[in-house]
C-alpha cells in the first residue's frame, strides 16, 4: 500500500472520525465502570476538558508474531488543559473493521 492509497483508505473508512468516536466510547465506558481509576489516569471527571487532534495514520505491519499481522493504525492526540497527555490509537483490519483500540500515556 502506498501513500495514496493509505490516504484514500482513511478518507473512505473515515479513519480519524471513528477514532474520534472510538476515543469517546472508550473514556466513557472507563470512567463509568472505574470511575476511580479514570480520575487517577485524567486528574478530572470533566470530559469537556478533553481535546483531539489528528497525530497520523498508518500501515503497520507487526512481526511478533508466527505469522506478521497487517493493520491500519490511526493516531490521535490527547490534550487536557492544552497538555499532550495521551496517545489514542485506533487499529483497522484491511478491510475497515476494527481490530482494537489502545489508550497510551505520554
Amino acid at each position: 500500500m502506498d501513500a495514496n492509497s493509505l490516504k484514500l483508505f482513511g478518507e473512505r473508512e473515515r479513519s480519524f472520525e471513528k477514532a474520534i468516536v472510538g476515543f469517546w466510547e472508550y473514556t466513557n465506558c472507563w470512567k463509568e465502570e472505574e470511575p476511580f481509576e479514570f480520575h487517577q489516569a485524567f486528574k478530572t471527571m470533566d470530559t469537556s476538558e478533553i481535546s483531539l487532534t489528528k497525530e497520523k495514520i498508518a500501515l503497520v505491519i507487526n512481526y511478533r508474531f508466527d505469522e506478521p499481522v497487517e493493520y491500519i493504525q490511526t493516531t490521535l492526540n490527547v490534550f487536557l488543559d492544552d497538555r499532550l497527555i495521551a496517545h489514542y490509537h485506533y487499529l483497522q483490519h484491511l478491510n475497515g473493521d476494527i481490530m482494537d483500540d489502545i489508550l497510551s500515556f505520554v
